[in-house]
């Protein structure tokens, strides 16, 4: 089976898929995750602010 946050999958659906994490400002990490953040809105986020998060 594909893994759907790696390589060619992960490029062709996210334009930005590698940057800086809105939550915890690590720089150049894979933003593949989705979470929200203080005000509500959903944002790309990394690996670990993904598993920190409560509403997955």
């Amino acid at each position: 089976m594909a893994k759907q946050r790696r390589g060619k999958y992960l490029k062709a659906t996210t334009p930005e898929w590698r940057g800086t994490c809105p939550l915890c400002g690590r720089k150049r990490v894979k933003l593949a995750w989705t979470a929200k953040d203080s005000t509500g809105n959903k944002v790309n986020v990394c690996k670990l602010c993904f598993s920190k998060s409560t509403d997955k």
